[in-house]
Parts: C-alpha cells; structure tokens; sequence
C-alpha cells in the first residue's frame, strides 16, 4: 500500500477518515492478513475463512510494545481497564488508507468511489484496493472477522522506539496470541 503523506488511517471503507496521531515515513508498505480457516474437520475441506487481524508492515522487525493507535483528542488514560478506542464497522468491512489520499478520494468523487470499491464480505478475505492518483493502492480493504462491531488498532514498536506495524485485531484469536513479533498487545 502507499502511504504518500505518512498518515495512517484505519477504518471501514467508504467513510471520511481521520489520520492516527502517529505518522510514518512516507512509502509503499505491505499489508499482511492473518486468515483464520475453519473445518468440518481437523483433515477436511475448508468451510469459511475469517480475517482474525490485518497488520500494515513499516519495518520488518521484532515488536517489543505495543500501544493503542490513537485519533486526535484521544487519551489511553481516559480508558477503563480493558477498554479501547476503536473504529466502528456496519458493513463487515475494514481497511487501511492513506489519509489524504482517501480524503481526496471523498472530495473529489463525492463518496462515489466507494460503489467501485464495495465488496461481497461473503468472499472473504478479499482485499480490494482503492487507487491514487498515481495509480498506487491508498486504501487495502478487508473482511473483519465476524463482521460488524468495534475494532481496535494497535501500534508495533521495535525495542528502539520506531513504528514496526499497525494490526487491527478482529478478536477471533485468544488474547495471548501476538499480533506479529513480539508479546500481544493488552486488550
């Protein structure tokens, strides 16, 4: 995915998006989906297939901590314990943008874009993308797990402080399970 402004954005697709607080240099990044599979049996035929989290790569590097992604105006100490902030979902869809560029797509094709977009969350997990004007991927989309509900977004961090990942957890794995290198973030 392409990240020209370094702003990342999680959400469902289709609706104005607001940046993280926390910005990365601006790049093209790999989005990596962990698909859960399930079976009639341990040897049968797969029946269905969940997205259990998506991560946006930064650096290909071990997590050491995790933190909750944060929109502006939020603050972690306003949380309970085992509370989050996270992105609504009503469409069984997420994704991860570009800010801008999303925001660009929203005012120039009136939120239009989104019917070209729009996918069958029964062909899970489909990753459809939505393109700049360069013609670079600045939305990757997504199933989410069971589908609708609230999702958080958690950021990675190597054990020299720099972003490694974003991970969206779509809570269909136990809570000890790390979302990439590392410990699993605290839900």
């Amino acid at each position: 995915m392409s990240l020209p402004s370094g702003r990342v954005a999680a959400s469902e697709p289709g609706f104005p998006t607001e940046a993280f607080t926390q910005t990365v240099p601006p790049g093209r990044y790999p989005i990596v989906l962990a698909v859960v599979e399930y079976r009639r049996s341990a040897d049968g035929d797969v029946v269905d297939e969940r997205v259990a989290a998506a991560r946006l790569v930064i650096r290909d590097e071990p997590v050491d901590a995790w933190e909750l992604a944060l929109w502006p105006g939020q603050d972690v100490a306003a949380l309970g314990p085992r509370e989050y902030f996270g992105y609504p979902v009503d469409g069984g869809q997420g994704s991860f943008a570009d800010a801008d560029g999303v925001q660009t797509l929203h005012e120039e094709a009136d939120g239009e874009w989104w019917e070209d977009f729009r996918m069958d969350v029964s062909d899970r997990p489909t990753s459809p993308t939505a393109d700049g004007p360069d013609g670079e991927p600045i939305l990757v989309g997504f199933t989410t797990g069971e589908g609708d509900g609230v999702y958080p977004t958690w950021i990675g961090r190597t054990r020299d402080g720099d972003v490694a990942c974003f991970v969206t957890d779509f809570f269909l794995l136990p809570e000890d399970w790390p979302l990439g290198d590392g410990p699993a973030p605290a839900r």
